[in-house]
């Protein structure tokens, strides 16, 4: 019975292990919230990630796309020194009212793994005012500014890009090594039993 305990606390710890590091940089917050409906248009969008982004050229954005699928944003968006996790981008003052789509992407800083996705809203001025989904995932939220570091890329994204697959085979390979080491050291520890 105790094997069958240690084994099942071995595998539960490398599960863990193993879905923690496929965490990517994900919006846990956005301004305005998704399938909000908003009487005036917003200045900005803000999208607080799960992880600290990569601070690389084009690498985090933000896309403002009409329901026409036409790009409304005109200025890149920008990863905040003082809180990597926090992207945002400014909205033109000329945005006429309909559905808008808000496409973003990351990379995260934490494990080099990119990501992206889509949000989206609706200007009507003669609307009922809707905050939508502000709060995506409460329990990513980060603890705020970070002190802004010199950054360099992580080390399994120098060995390999992101894409590639490597990152989660090194991933899995370690996961499943720590689970035999655990499974192994249990079978021990129940064999010195008096």
């Amino acid at each position: 019975m105790r094997l069958v305990f240690a084994l099942g606390v071995s595998l539960a710890s490398t599960l863990f292990f193993v879905t923690s590091a496929f965490a990517h940089a994900e919006p846990a917050s956005v301004k305005p919230g998704d399938g909000a409906v908003l009487v005036q248009p917003p200045a900005e969008i803000v999208i607080e990630m799960t992880q600290d982004m990569f601070s690389r050229e084009g690498a985090n954005d933000i896309d403002l796309m009409d329901a026409s699928g036409k790009e409304i944003t005109t200025v890149a968006a920008v990863v905040d020194r003082n809180d990597r996790r926090r992207l945002s981008v400014a909205v033109p003052s000329s945005l006429t009212p309909g559905v808008y789509t808000v496409n973003w992407k990351t990379l995260s800083a934490d494990d080099g793994d990119d990501a992206n996705g889509s949000l989206s809203f609706t200007y009507d001025p003669n609307g009922t005012a809707s905050a939508g989904k502000a709060v995506l995932k409460e329990d990513l939220l980060g603890p705020g500014p970070a002190t802004p570091e010199a950054e360099s890329p992580p080390a399994a994204l120098s060995v390999a890009g992101p894409d590639n697959g490597v990152n989660w085979i090194l991933v899995v390979a370690v996961g499943v090594g720590m689970f035999v080491v655990g499974a192994g050291a249990s079978f021990l520890l129940v064999q010195k039993r008096p």
